[in-house]
């Protein structure tokens, strides 16, 4: 009864990363021996504890060599120790960490390396963590201050079994500036993005809450942790002006206007300068005229700055010309009336058919039916679509005793699926539970946040960064 994980190496480079020294104590652990250029590999590793019996000492490691480059290397290395407030040594403490030897300018590597050239990855429990190193010549990469090392603490919501959440969140807020010169000739509709189902439901209370409720980050934080995609719905609440507009999910309000959304958003871009939103309108529910629809268009174009918007033209243009200008955030609907669109092309920027979303549906209550599902929209890609799209990467629990089914937190199941090919070929990847650790009856998943997209994603990017920069195919 092992603590069981893989690994995956993106090798977005010409060059052969071959394997060196390696060591294991009370681990299972298979590194991969070469990892081609071009290329992603996995490995699996085991943390062997057993029934009654734990070790805090396990762990391993592996080096890297880098073909043509003497000095260039790299060290895993996986323990259970380094974690602070460990009580028992049956508590987790997981961690899988990089010490990098020696960059060379024109190399980028994943998880962004410290000024102690230290990368920390994390844990998922049976899911996939990610490293990777991009070749980008002429380009450095910056450095980011020491990672804070992780605490375990009392077991609630801000605590740290699986050494993921400081790792994370010590990278995430500028991610997109941190790998720019990887990422400026991908388009957005070539990028994987991590997202986020209903964003606007972490203010969700009462009866309803269990099952309307799909994010207990507030939308600042979300952008925070690296969220780049929002899906909002919206309704005519009880207020009067620009505050009857209110966030929602099937027809229920919360206390969030959606002036508050916009402000937290502009809170985000004024204290970053690369990072792209996209504001997906998925609903706007129950009754609304036109003047409703013309009114919520200039709210946003009002608070956020015309000038911050970036234009329907933005699809075909690649980060690094979207960078040129002052434009950060897409806003869009696919759900403005026909009656709309003429109104919405002469007097706003919006994208008037902006994010194709892809569900399969609330009736579906096992990942293996929803895993189906997705799956068979990324086998029907064979290149990027001329449009944003997104897949719904979210399921409901079995509803029992008459009671609607709750969102389901599955970070091991979402990192192990959008890991290799799938990842490459998504999109938009909108899930439920950003960073939460479920307390709720009936969600297993007890310690572990939910970031598995967003670690696959970024090394991911650069990959297809690469590609582009060498006139290869994405995938």
């Amino acid at each position: 009864m092992g603590a069981g994980f893989r690994i995956q190496i993106v090798n977005a480079t010409p060059f052969t990363l071959t394997l060196g020294k390696h060591y294991s104590y009370q681990m299972e652990w298979n590194p991969i021996p070469q990892i081609s250029p071009n290329s992603c590999q996995e490995f699996y590793a085991e943390f062997k504890e057993t029934l009654g019996q734990y070790s805090i000492d396990d762990k391993s490691n592996a080096n890297y060599l880098i073909e043509g480059w003497n000095d260039f290397n790299f060290w895993i290395d996986a323990k259970k120790t380094g974690v602070d407030n460990l009580r028992l040594q049956s508590e987790s403490g997981y961690g899988v960490s990089i010490e990098w030897q020696n960059i060379p300018d024109g190399f980028f590597v994943f998880p962004t390396p410290d000024t102690n050239n230290h990368s920390s990855i994390g844990w998922i429990h049976d899911g996939v963590i990610s490293l990777g190193i991009g070749y980008f010549p002429n380009h450095p990469q910056f450095r980011i201050p020491p990672y804070p090392t992780p605490n375990y603490g009392d077991g609630g919501l801000d605590a740290d079994l699986s050494a993921l959440k400081p790792s994370v969140k010590h990278w995430a807020n500028n991610w997109m500036e941190l790998f720019a010169p990887c990422l400026e000739n991908l388009c957005l509709n070539e990028l994987t993005i991590p997202g986020n189902h209903d964003a606007g439901t972490y203010a969700a209370s009462g009866i309803t809450q269990s099952w309307v409720q799909t994010q207990y980050l507030s939308i600042e934080q979300q952008l925070q942790q690296g969220a780049r995609a929002l899906d909002l719905r919206l309704i005519i609440g009880s207020g009067s002006g620009d505050n009857r507009f209110e966030l929602s999910h099937g027809g229920h309000t919360f206390d969030l206007t959606l002036v508050n959304v916009l402000n937290q958003i502009n809170s985000f871009l004024q204290s970053t300068s690369q990072e792209i939103i996209i504001l997906d309108f998925h609903e706007f529910e129950e009754h609304w005229e036109t003047q409703d629809y013309q009114d919520v268009a200039n709210l946003i174009i009002k608070t956020i700055g015309s000038d911050k918007l970036i234009p329907p033209s933005g699809i075909s243009q690649p980060l690094k010309e979207i960078w040129e200008t002052s434009g950060r955030v897409v806003v869009g609907s696919r759900e403005f009336p026909d009656n709309m669109s003429g109104w919405l092309q002469e007097n706003t920027p919006f994208w008037n058919n902006s994010v194709e979303q892809h569900w399969c549906g609330t009736s579906v209550t096992t990942w293996s039916n929803v895993s189906r599902y997705l799956q068979q929209e990324i086998d029907n890609i064979s290149q990027p679509k001329n449009w944003l799209w997104s897949l719904m990467a979210q399921y409901n629990y079995i509803a029992t005793g008459g009671v609607p089914g709750i969102p389901a937190n599955v970070p091991q199941e979402l990192s192990s699926f959008f890991a290799g090919l799938n990842g490459l070929k998504s999109n938009i990847i909108a899930t439920d539970w950003w960073n939460r650790l479920n307390s709720t009856f009936g969600q297993t998943e007890t310690s572990i946040p939910n970031f598995s997209t967003l670690i696959n994603a970024v090394p991911l990017n650069i990959l297809k960064g690469y590609r582009r920069a060498n006139n290869l195919p994405l995938w």
